[in-house]
């Protein structure tokens, strides 16, 4: 038989996908809301080559057997990475053709259209937009206003949002130097490595040659529990049982050389790679803390400035805290009378 472990594309055949069951559970839970009048929006974020774009296509595969009212709903997958999607009017164009819809691909006849499919047919167009970046990086062609369209719609609950980066939709907003708060309504999904139990889902795929338990440790050596490492490991594997006998310091040898092919970064770009990770990282701690706070709170829709602002005054109360300045208690009680002072009523 074929060898049953491939890379370096999405997963089409949804008889191959494996695992990534709570990620599917939380993206289907966030969309079973359209009953309620409100539509929840998940961003996908991972790094490269650990299976978004196979996520976000699978969604759209088996989305009728997850959802109670399938029939109400249209997916519709946009790999960005299409050249017929570097342009808004073509972006537009192919979304409106994937809905059936015959309108004119601008934006304001989108916008129209959408809602008229909602409110006339109580449609709930899901459009899953992989490889986000590609939008923030064409600023010519997707300025801020098409960000408040669509954030207008999602509101609205006319339509759902699932969308896959490497980096979070704020920071992608931020970068492309755009002011739009488009990305406040999103939840964040991380994608990471597989579980042990997924990774040895997709080591079973193996029928004629199965994986000793010592060979699938051994794979797990090699590859962690990474998706697509994963399947390197296992394909040079299954290649390698077929004389029997498995030379492990040769597989190693190949399985390094197939993933320097595979990733082409030089060790000194890694390593500024990896300093500007953990600088950002460090940097979005008062961010990411703040947002969490607000969003306790039902303050989706506060500005990223107010959000790092808050963040900060947490974490300077933590640290004071922490140095005797101020007690716990005192703090406490504090927030305890005067939260409202923070948090107004919305009116």
């Amino acid at each position: 038989m074929p060898n049953p472990f491939f890379y370096g594309g999405r997963i089409t055949n949804p008889a191959n996908f494996i695992g990534r069951t709570k990620e599917l559970q939380t993206i289907f839970s966030a969309l079973e809301t359209a009953h309620s009048g409100q539509l929840q929006h998940v961003q996908v974020v991972g790094p490269r080559r650990i299976g978004k774009s196979s996520l976000l296509y699978h969604i759209t595969q088996i989305y009728k057997q997850r959802l109670t009212q399938a029939e109400k709903y249209r997916f519709v997958y946009v790999d960005l990475d299409d050249a017929r999607c570097h342009t808004l009017e073509g972006l537009l164009k192919f979304i409106l053709s994937q809905l059936n819809i015959s309108a004119k691909p601008t934006l304001a006849k989108f916008q129209e259209a959408l809602v008229e499919l909602n409110r006339t047919q109580g449609i709930y167009p899901v459009i899953c937009l992989d490889e986000f970046e590609h939008l923030t990086r064409r600023k010519d062609q997707f300025p801020n206003e098409v960000f408040e369209v669509w954030r207008s719609l999602a509101s609205g609950s006319e339509l759902a949002f699932i969308t896959s980066s490497q980096t979070s939709l704020g920071k992608l907003i931020q970068q492309g130097n755009l002011t739009s708060t488009f990305h406040n309504i999103f939840t964040y999904l991380e994608l990471g490595n597989f579980t042990e139990a997924e990774a040895r889902m997709l080591l079973a795929r193996n029928t004629d040659r199965p994986f000793t338990e010592d060979e699938i440790k051994k794979t797990f050596k090699l590859a962690g529990y990474q998706p697509a490492y994963v399947q390197i490991a296992a394909q040079l594997l299954y290649g390698a049982k077929a004389d029997q006998t498995v030379n492990w310091i040769e597989l190693k040898a190949q399985y390094e050389k197939r993933l320097k092919n595979t990733n082409p970064i030089e060790p000194v770009q890694s390593k500024v790679a990896w300093l500007q990770k953990t600088k950002d990282f460090i940097f979005n701690i008062p961010n990411t803390l703040g947002r969490f706070v607000l969003d306790l709170f039902g303050r989706h829709d506060a500005k990223e400035s107010s959000a790092t602002l808050l963040g900060w005054i947490i974490l300077v109360i933590g640290i004071a805290i922490l140095l005797g300045i101020l007690k716990a208690n005192d703090v406490v009680e504090f927030f305890k009378y005067n939260w409202r002072f923070f948090f107004p009523e919305k009116k």
